[in-house]
């Protein structure tokens, strides 16, 4: 069985898996690249992100250690599309032509990672699951806010790609965020439907949670209103876990944390769908695209294994 036009074969899909297990007509999980960038404002190179996440994601071990399956098999397959090509289209139309790309596939029984490239590629995914999942409750891990109306006088820059689903009535979670603005502040202390998470204050081990998952996790799971859609700006990550990245910070999340809070959301409200931003690929350094590989593949294993695939 062939793979269909449109579609990824071995040689060039997410996790390089053989048909039949990379067919679309059997996966239960869809792998869509969409690699935009336009408004970076520091690194460039955030649009090969997909790419190159794909291509070191054939070198992860398809067993998982800790789930003691092979996540791939538990979900039927992994099925991997052409890459969205925008022909010039940005901000509003970018958008709207990475909506029109992922919403088609947005079924129950199907889970769809949107690789993007600046963090405002993920409005397009958030907003065709929102079509599917009214309830959909969203959860940031970021570095940054991203809570300006505009930045740039560009109201479609990554930094404010939360206002704007904040603009579109979803609720929103952020975890790890380290880097903000005063009118970024303003806009949380004013708006119920925001909770934030600083990295200060869950990380730090002199702050209230003592910087341990078990602490601070329960109330991030406590803050989502319903199933969770996972927007996840790779820069939420300690810099020193993935450096390759638009726009740096440290003091971010460790690899451990991360799992424990997604495999909460998981087994808690549950994740519906998901899109990985802002890996700006270093030329020679395959090490932040390859982390990143396997936390997806360990990310697609726990919420498999938590029966997510039934929502």
């Amino acid at each position: 069985m062939a793979v269909p036009d449109g579609w990824l074969g071995p040689d060039r899909n997410f996790l390089g898996i053989e048909e039949p297990w990379c067919h679309p007509s059997r996966a239960g999980v869809y792998v869509l690249p969409a690699p935009y960038e336009h408004t970076s404002s520091y690194v460039l190179g955030s649009d090969r992100g997909p790419a190159s996440i794909i291509e070191a994601s054939q070198q992860v071990e398809l067993y998982d250690e800790t789930l003691g399956c092979e996540p791939y098999r538990e979900w039927g397959g992994v099925a991997t599309a052409a890459p969205l090509t925008l022909g010039g289209r940005v901000d509003r139309d970018a958008v709207e032509a990475i909506e029109a790309f992922v919403r088609p596939h947005v079924e129950p029984g199907r889970f769809l990672l949107t690789l993007t490239g600046e963090h405002t590629g993920a409005l397009g995914a958030i907003r065709a699951h929102a079509k599917r999942h009214p309830d959909l409750c969203v959860v940031q891990i970021d570095a940054h806010g991203d809570l300006r109306q505009a930045y740039r006088n560009n109201p479609f820059s990554h930094a404010s790609v939360m206002a704007r689903v904040v603009e579109d009535g979803l609720p929103l979670v952020q975890v790890g965020i380290r880097s903000i603005s005063p009118e970024e502040i303003d806009l949380i202390n004013r708006t119920k439907r925001i909770a934030t998470f600083f990295a200060s204050k869950i990380l730090d081990p002199s702050g209230p949670y003592e910087g341990r998952a078990a602490r601070w996790v329960p109330e991030v799971v406590k803050a989502c209103t319903g199933p969770v859609y996972l927007t996840f700006d790779c820069d939420g990550l300690d810099a020193s876990l993935v450096p390759a990245l638009g726009t740096p910070e440290p003091g971010g999340l460790g690899w451990y944390d991360t799992l424990a809070l997604v495999s909460a959301l998981a087994k808690g409200p549950g994740i519906i769908g998901m899109d990985v931003s802002e890996i700006a690929p270093i030329e020679g350094f395959v090490a932040p695209q390859f982390t990143v590989a396997r936390l997806i593949y360990r990310i697609l294993g726990l919420v498999g294994t938590a029966g997510n695939r039934d929502r």
